[in-house]
């Protein structure tokens, strides 16, 4: 099972890459897995969904959800959040 980090908080529609890949110009395959998080300011436990993104070239997963009105919350696998993005 993959351990989740914390890696921004966006707001909706703002430029955001995962391993390169812009997630606002592709679909979002949803994994119908939820996986526990924590809000990194307030300590709030939320479940938030697993998404892909599967482009010509790769595919990456991310756990995104709503903290407060039009800003997320997005986590990633501990692997992709050592990289620079």
């Amino acid at each position: 099972m993959a351990n989740w980090k914390f890696a921004s908080i966006i707001e909706v529609d703002k430029e955001y890459k995962v391993d390169g890949i812009n997630i606002w110009n592709h679909y979002w395959h949803c994994s119908d897995r939820y996986v526990e998080v924590i809000d990194p300011l307030e300590g709030q436990m939320y479940c938030f969904k697993e998404y892909v993104i599967i482009s010509d070239y790769k595919k990456v997963h991310f756990v995104v959800g709503e903290f407060i009105n039009r800003k997320i919350g997005i986590f990633l696998k501990d692997d992709l959040s050592k990289k620079k993005l």
